[in-house]
């Protein structure tokens, strides 16, 4: 299964995104040597910051439940833009821009995608952050700030052929968590697929109260806000 949405994960170790979901657990202090041969700047823990706190919390369950009221805080936002190709049909590959928004300000944060599923990873534009950079399948962030926005751009491998000219795209879970916390969060996705014959066959969950589905002849939009985990699928057809 393949996931657009990376993971932030604050460990013992280094932070790293990876796809899924978002869980935010306490940190520890280790300090490392830069002028030790073996220095890995990933594992040096006096690069971190502090977390946010539990007491932010919305709820300890993981059951989804959207939200029709915006939050007092702003909840952090993930805005998807995959754009199909007819060879994304065939091959399964896509064009990716990710932006992640009001990120929880810290000195350090490692976005890693699924190796396999990611190809030409570039940072496009920040704000807010002091040095982004992309290194292979993964994103490193250094002095976050509130305020802060960080979008890339990828070709990423997210369509699946099940016959009779279905497609399908599944993602998740879109969670945002920390410790045994839950907090509110915003996920838009826009899947355009221009002028190819294709149109909607359905989507999980359907469009309800707090998911809204917007539909067009050249694709569609996905808008949630939500708490617990939030797992995503859109069927597509071919129109002819």
């Amino acid at each position: 299964m393949a996931s657009i949405v990376p993971e932030y994960r604050l460990t013992p170790g280094p932070l790293f995104l990876a796809l899924a979901s978002l869980a935010l657990l306490p940190l520890s202090a280790q300090a490392m040597d830069p002028d030790d041969p073996d220095y890995d700047p990933f594992e040096d823990d006096s690069l971190w910051g502090e977390t946010v706190s539990p007491d932010e919390t919305q709820t300890t369950s993981p059951d989804l439940k959207f939200l029709t009221e915006e939050p007092e805080k702003v909840p952090h936002h993930h805005q998807n833009q995959i754009t199909l190709s007819q060879s994304s049909l065939e091959d399964g590959w896509v064009e990716l821009r990710q932006c992640h928004n009001d990120i929880t300000p810290i000195r350090r944060m490692v976005i890693v995608y699924n190796e396999e599923r990611i190809d030409d990873l570039q940072v496009e534009s920040t704000t807010n952050i002091d040095r982004a950079e992309a290194l292979g399948d993964r994103v490193d962030l250094r002095g976050v700030e509130k305020g802060s926005e960080v979008c890339i751009t990828a070709r990423m491998r997210v369509i699946e052929h099940e016959g009779d000219g279905i497609y399908k795209m599944e993602n998740g879970p879109f969670v945002r968590r920390f410790l045994d916390g839950y907090f509110p969060m915003r996920v838009t996705m826009a899947v355009n697929w221009g002028d190819l014959d294709l149109r909607l066959e359905d989507t999980r969950p359907e469009a309800q109260d707090g998911f809204e589905v917007v539909e067009s002849d050249h694709g569609i939009i996905l808008d949630t806000l939500f708490e617990g985990e939030l797992r995503t699928q859109v069927r597509l057809r071919n129109a002819e």
